[in-house]
């Protein structure tokens, strides 16, 4: 197998120092790089694209969930603390492990053995991210799969929802996100964000509509403003309801 590429967050130098010597002398872990704020573990996490990430929950500019919560690909998470106060509510969201500073050789290996595990298994950490959209006080994401990863759509973003039998899709920029809810939970989650439903399949984002053009037997259809210039079909009872909104 070849090596894991690992993102350390930790704002404390001599922490992490030790933790990526550790890592390193595991043979499993190359160090793709280092944080040590909110804002520079987003940063690097977008740009080296890492398979895991070692995260502290206490650092400057929030905390861990909140690198997290910024994050629209998630790695897999191992958190590495010197607080256990929030070890349960770790393990809720199914993260590969929660290590308490400091770390030992063997509680380390443990952690690598199911880190390695879980990428060998491809299993996205879908519970991780179902958390970390749910945060108190932050607007929700749609959790979202492509390619094998783990998405974290803002719903301001996607375009539309479409259901092709069991299988649901968000769109965005023309692109194809599979969401594993109803397209009925989806409403009932973004309908406070101006998605409506236009017939069965399918749900709009309101803001997204570029012009509503008529269609046979009285419906319509609605044009959106992606690169695809999308039409979604408008049935005339779903009309109805949405003339005073979009004024047409």
């Amino acid at each position: 197998m070849a090596k894991i590429r690992a993102l350390i967050v930790e704002d404390e130098p001599p922490a992490r120092r030790r933790l990526i010597r550790m890592l390193e002398d595991s043979g499993q872990i190359e160090i793709a790089g280092e944080a040590d704020t909110v804002r520079d573990a987003v940063a690097k996490a977008r740009e080296l694209d890492p398979d895991a990430i070692f995260l502290d929950i206490r650092i400057p500019g929030g905390d861990g969930f909140e690198v997290l919560r910024r994050l629209e690909e998630l790695p897999e998470v191992v958190f590495v603390t010197a607080y256990d106060d929030y070890a349960v509510r770790a393990f809720e969201t199914d993260a590969v492990d929660y290590l308490v500073k400091p770390v030992t050789r063997e509680r380390l290996d443990e952690a690598l053995g199911r880190l390695a595990r879980r990428i060998e298994r491809e299993q996205p950490p879908e519970a991780v991210a179902r958390v970390v959209a749910a945060q108190p006080g932050m607007p929700p994401r749609v959790v979202a799969r492509r390619r094998g990863r783990i998405i974290l759509l803002d719903p301001g973003q996607v375009t539309h929802v479409t259901a092709d039998h069991t299988l649901v899709f968000a769109w965005k920029e023309g692109q194809s996100y599979l969401v594993p809810r109803t397209l009925q939970e989806l409403e009932d989650l973004l309908g406070p964000f101006g998605f409506r439903r236009t017939h069965r399949g399918a749900l709009v984002n309101l803001a997204h509509i570029a012009s509503v053009q008529p269609a046979e037997s009285g419906n319509f259809e609605l044009e959106l403003d992606d690169p695809e210039r999308t039409r979604i079909a408008l049935s005339r009872r779903r009309a109805r309801s949405l003339r005073d909104e979009i004024g047409f």
